[in-house]
């Protein structure tokens, strides 16, 4: 036969895909390795097909049928070395997924492990007073492996951190939590659904602003105390942008980090980024889904000045001047804090407004139809008055005097019994 041969076209390469594995993933890790299956797909045929024996090999040369068995001769010896490699390895392997599985199972770690935490944090004069600041309102730091990053519980007043992360990533979202509890306490973690649409996204946004501003404004305190595990993350993850406007302001003037324009900087990068359409499709999704609570969203004045009074919350510090007072009205008017720019988004909060007027309208009707229904009650409750029988002397006309020479004359007064006199 001239040219390639058919197992020629077929035969394979085993060499690269001697590393080649399918694994699975714990925790952020890749401990275990399956064995070797093969480079072939697997099939089933639908139906049976018997082969005749008899010429089965007629019209195929022997150098080919030689080929192919030393073509599978090497296949089977890269199968067999791939296989004893794997059992070198399977002591080892069982070894690492007995520490996952370990791992998964622990009990919560003991108290020293919260304490080299709190003793990195007190070194940042602002995580040091939010952690003061939970201490009086009874708010406890825990590890626990029952939450995927971090969470703050406002009814059992506790901070989980999930001890698996990595020291900078716990640092970060321990300030991240204590600021929420400032949050709370000072009046400013108000449900955003509770507001008019419009207003529900800018305090929801603001309110994810101020909790960014403040971890970066942690990292950096940290950073200046020789302490950059917590900076090193900012300045290589997706905050880098923030951490960039918090570093220029601050180093081009060292009050900046105090007096709030460092702060300012950082919330004006967040408005400016795509993070508004993440979190404005996160809230919007929750309109859609249910009621909203009790709350301003049935009165946009109201919600206006319910609205100003939660930014004004929002910027208070332990220490300082608030840094969101003075541009209150900025951040209300000005349409770049407030505006929907994904089109997707704007779409659905029509939807949403469209939908609280419909409500609120329905309602007023109701109002009305309850008000006239019991108006038309008050009116037929005066025309069914009771009878007050007076009787008058003997001189009437003589065509009344079938009782005694007296005569019956009914009178209607409202609220009185009948009575003779």
């Amino acid at each position: 036969m001239n040219g390639p041969t058919e197992t020629q076209d077929v035969e394979i390469n085993l060499a690269p895909l001697a590393s080649a594995r399918i694994a699975y993933t714990l925790n952020n890790t890749q401990p275990v390795r399956c064995s070797f299956i093969g480079t072939q797909p697997f099939f089933f045929m639908d139906t049976e097909e018997v082969l005749e024996e008899d010429g089965l090999f007629d019209g195929i040369p022997l150098d080919v049928l030689s080929e192919n068995l030393e073509s599978l001769h090497h296949k089977i010896k890269s199968y067999d070395a791939i296989s004893k490699e794997f059992q070198d390895d399977s002591t080892h392997i069982n070894d690492l997924f007995s520490e996952d599985a370990a791992f998964i199972s622990s009990p919560r770690p003991n108290e020293t492990s919260i304490q080299q935490l709190t003793d990195i944090l007190i070194q940042s004069r602002f995580a040091d007073t939010l952690l003061d600041y939970a201490k009086e309102h009874n708010v406890e730091l825990l590890y626990s492996t029952h939450v995927k990053h971090s969470e703050y519980d406002r009814d059992a007043g506790k901070i989980f951190i999930n001890h698996s992360l990595n020291l900078g990533y716990q640092i970060l979202l321990t300030s991240i939590e204590l600021r929420r509890v400032w949050q709370h306490k000072n009046g400013a973690l108000v449900d955003p659904i509770a507001f008019y649409p419009d207003h529900a996204i800018l305090i929801n946004r603001l309110q994810e602003a101020d909790l960014n501003a403040f971890m970066i404004r942690i990292a950096w305190e940290l950073k200046l105390a020789q302490q950059n595990d917590a900076w090193l993350l900012v300045e290589n993850s997706p905050f880098s942008d923030l951490g960039g406007s918090f570093a220029r302001e601050a180093c081009t003037d060292f009050r900046s980090a105090n007096n709030g324009h460092a702060l300012l900087s950082i919330v004006e990068s967040w408005f400016l980024s795509e993070r508004c359409r993440t979190h404005d499709r996160t809230l919007i999704q929750r309109m859609l889904a249910g009621k909203s609570p009790e709350g301003f969203s049935h009165s946009q004045e109201l919600s206006r000045q319910a609205l100003i009074e939660a930014i004004y919350a929002l910027g208070k510090n332990p220490y300082g001047n608030n840094y969101l007072a003075p541009h209150i009205h900025l951040l209300v008017e000005d349409p770049i804090f407030s505006e929907v720019r994904d089109r997707s988004n704007a779409n659905f909060l029509w939807f949403v407004k469209f939908e609280s007027s419909f409500t609120q309208a329905e309602q007023e009707l109701q109002r009305d139809e309850s008000v006239d229904a019991t108006s038309y009650q008050l009116e037929r409750g005066h025309q069914n008055h009771e009878a007050e029988i007076i009787q008058f002397p003997k001189t009437a006309s003589k065509a009344s005097t079938h009782r005694d020479g007296q005569c019956d004359i009914v009178q209607f007064l409202p609220n009185f019994k009948h009575r003779e006199l």
